[in-house]
Order: structure tokens, then C-alpha cells, then sequence
């Protein structure tokens, strides 16, 4: 027989102070329902720091997700971008992959022959018959590049690295800015050839001059972190600014951080608002969560809750799991949207799914009081066991999880060991 602990303490339990616990520590509203609206909670205020990049969760729902009124950002200038667009692998992996079997580096830069020759499939023009002052038809020569086809990048992208070093530096020493940006990022990874941050700051500075986007988003983040060059807020500031100004929508994320941060870069919350806005619209989940906490706190913005929980939506179709616990509370307690615990529940169980001890200890009690979802007990004490392992601590859990049998917890129990497999 299921013991469930008494409603008084249940509820008192469920509605009791939680200990702060990094970002997305707000409290979920479980007490009864009552034809009152509930009160809204209070806001929280998080330092915006660029989140470590999550895990990839399963596909999510379609939400539709307006951009709040009053920050509509305006149309960006078409970027000058020489081709091609370096957009994977991204220009600041700490850990690139391995290199390709048969493609290790040497330790200098070897002859490479060639693995795709674009003259391979020409065939040579045929002789005329032999004759009197018959001349000789001219041997074939290499095909030219295609207009818009970069076969150094072609060759990188398809994992033949040691093949789009060697067509790189060619290009690159007569002044190519694509080429020079393709070798600071192969320098940067260590694609192919053994990794050299001095080597990628130089390619990437040549780049750079060039008014390559990319190369300038690359150099700022390596005066900022260090790379290849001492640590250089200021320059790395500027690098940003350029980067940013010709459209680079990481850029303009970490330069509204700068901004918000106040050092190298006065601080304004306005001129973050706006940059995050741009960078929000354009796509990126990182912004659209920064710029929620700001909506969340008023912070270079009006307060504005509807706001702040549409742009947690948008950042929570995206994967970025703060923003999805965010978001499920706000769905949960009903603030700057409809309530909708049901939805809530879903949004709990796939960050919790993914190892958020936060969301796996809301998804347990929610479990337990039987809110949005039908009640579980053996469940809500997996996700508790979950949570603890994670630093989540909740003496209601342990309260209620004691009131359970021992087939229960024991079931439990081996449930969370077997986690995710279970």
C-alpha cells in the first residue's frame, strides 16, 4: 500500500524555500488551484555569461515565438563576406577531432599530392594526323578554379585537411583573405597538421586586415581567451566591434557581454539590449536567453515578463537547457504566459533528460503531488536520487521518498542506476 505523506505537509513542502542553486533556481507555484490568479513570483537577475554549449535534446514542439514589441531590431547590412562562410566546424573548438586515419601530421609541412585533381577527368586534346608542319596539341594544364567554388574549403569541410593546407597556403601567400582565414582555422584545430595558435593569430591578423568577418571574430576571442597571444580585452573588444559590424551574430553576443560587464567597454545595458536583440533574432539561442534576463530584470529594457518568456521560448526550441527550465516554470506558475502545467511537465522532463539536477528535481516533485502529469510515486524518487546525485538537495523528497515501501524505493532506486538506459 502507497503512503503519501499528509496534504498540510505535502503542500507546505512543495511551496517551501529552495536553496539557490545557480541559474534557473526559480520556485514552481504547487499549491492548490483556486479561481484567483496566483501571485506572480518574484523576479530572478543572472549575470549573463555565455552557458556552456548543452547537449543536443530530442527535436522540440513547435512554439511560435514573436519577437516582443519594442525591440524589433533593424534590418542588417548585407555583409561583405569574401566566400567561403566559415560556419563548421566553429572557430573556437578547444577539441577538434582526430585527425583522418593516413592524414597525421608530419612535423613540417610535407609536399601534398593532391587527392582531388580537378584536371583528373580532362582529356587531353586529341593530335591531328601526322603530317607536314604538324604541330603538337598542348599538353592539358590544371583547371582553374570555378567562380564561387573554393576547393580549399570543399576539401576541409569533406575531412581532406593535409589537401586544404597545401591548396590554402598557395592562395594565401599571394593575399587570398578566404585562404588566410581557412589556414588560422586550420592552425587553430590542429586539422591535419600539429595545432599552433601563434600560426592561426598570424593567419587570422592577415585576414583580419582583410575585412574578413570571421578572422576578426576568431582574433578577438583568442585576445580574449588567451590563445596563441596574451590576454587583451581591449583588443579583443575591437576585434568584436569590427566583426560585429559586418554581421557576425557571435560577435555581436559577446560584445553586448563586454558591454554588460563594463570594462573595456563602458557599460550599456541599452547598447547590449540592442546588440543581443539583433543577435536574438537572427537566431542565436545564447542572445535570446541574455536578452530574457534582461527583459526579466529591466535592465537596458522596460520589465516585461510576456517578453522575457517569449524570447526563454524561442532560446528553449533551440536546446539551450537553462532556458528550457526557465521556461517551464514560468509555464508552470503561469508568468508572461498561460498557464499550462501539462506543457510545463513536458518541458521538466526533456532538460531533466539531458542531466539538469534542477529540472529533475521539479519534474520529481511535480511527480509526486501529481501536477500536470499523473502521480508517480516510483518515479518522482527516480528523479529525486537523479537531482541528489547532481547537488540537488529537497528535504521534502527525502520526507516523501521515506514514506514509500521498500519495493518502491528499491525500484526506484535501481531505476536511477540504470539512468539513462532506464
Amino acid at each position: 500500500m502507497i503512503r503519501i505523506a499528509p496534504l498540510a505537509i505535502l503542500l507546505a513542502a512543495l511551496t517551501g524555500a529552495t536553496a539557490a542553486f545557480g541559474q534557473s533556481d526559480e520556485p514552481i507555484d504547487l499549491t492548490p488551484k483556486v479561481a484567483t490568479p496566483p501571485p506572480e513570483t518574484a523576479p530572478i537577475t543572472l549575470a549573463p555569461q555565455p552557458p556552456a554549449a548543452p547537449p543536443i535534446p530530442p527535436k522540440r514542439p513547435d512554439i511560435a515565438v514573436a519577437p516582443p514589441p519594442g525591440l524589433e531590431p533593424p534590418p542588417l547590412p548585407a555583409p561583405t563576406l569574401p566566400p567561403p562562410s566559415l560556419g563548421t566546424p566553429t572557430l573556437t573548438v578547444d577539441d577538434p577531432p582526430e585527425p583522418i586515419p593516413g592524414l597525421e601530421p608530419a612535423p613540417t609541412a610535407p609536399a601534398v599530392e593532391f587527392s582531388e585533381n580537378p584536371a583528373a577527368d580532362i582529356s587531353p586534346v586529341a593530335a591531328p594526323a601526322p603530317g607536314p608542319m604538324a604541330t603538337p596539341a598542348p599538353a592539358p594544364t590544371a583547371a582553374p578554379e570555378a567562380a564561387g567554388v573554393d576547393l580549399a574549403y570543399g576539401a576541409f569541410q569533406r575531412g581532406y585537411y593535409l589537401t586544404a593546407f597545401a591548396r590554402a597556403v598557395e592562395r594565401a601567400q599571394s593575399g587570398d583573405v578566404p585562404a588566410q582565414t581557412l589556414l588560422g582555422l586550420i592552425y587553430e584545430g590542429g586539422y591535419g597538421v600539429p595545432r599552433n595558435y601563434q600560426e592561426a593569430v598570424a593567419w587570422y591578423g592577415l585576414a583580419a586586415k582583410g575585412g574578413d568577418s570571421e578572422a576578426q571574430f576568431a582574433l578577438g576571442m583568442m585576445h580574449l581567451q588567451g590563445r596563441g597571444v596574451g590576454v587583451d580585452r581591449k583588443k579583443a573588444a575591437d576585434y568584436l566591434e569590427q566583426s560585429a559590424a559586418s554581421g557576425k551574430v557571435a560577435a555581436m553576443y559577446q560584445l553586448a557581454l563586454l558591454h554588460l560587464e563594463g570594462n573595456v567597454r563602458p557599460r550599456d545595458p541599452a547598447r547590449a539590449a540592442q546588440l543581443l536583440g539583433r543577435a536574438a533574432s537572427a537566431g542565436d539561442a545564447d542572445a535570446q536567453y541574455t536578452l530574457a534576463q534582461l527583459y526579466i530584470s529591466g535592465d537596458g529594457v522596460a520589465k516585461d515578463d510576456t517578453a522575457a518568456t517569449r524570447w526563454l521560448a524561442a532560446a528553449a526550441r533551440l536546446g539551450h537547457i537553462d532556458a528550457e527550465v526557465e521556461y517551464a516554470i514560468r509555464l508552470f506558475n503561469g508568468s508572461g504566459i498561460a498557464k499550462n502545467e501539462a506543457e510545463a511537465a513536458a518541458w521538466f522532463r526533456r532538460a531533466a533528460d539531458v542531466g539538469n539536477p534542477i529540472a529533475q528535481n521539479r519534474l520529481a516533485r511535480i511527480l509526486a503531488a501529481g501536477r500536470g502529469v499523473p502521480p508517480d510515486p516510483v518515479a518522482a524518487a527516480k528523479w529525486h536520487f537523479l537531482a541528489r546525485a547532481g547537488g540537488r538537495e529537497d528535504s521534502f523528497l527525502e520526507d516523501f521518498v521515506a514514506g514509500l515501501n521498500d519495493e518502491q524505493r528499491a525500484t526506484a532506486m535501481t531505476a536511477a542506476q540504470r539512468w539513462p538506459a532506464s
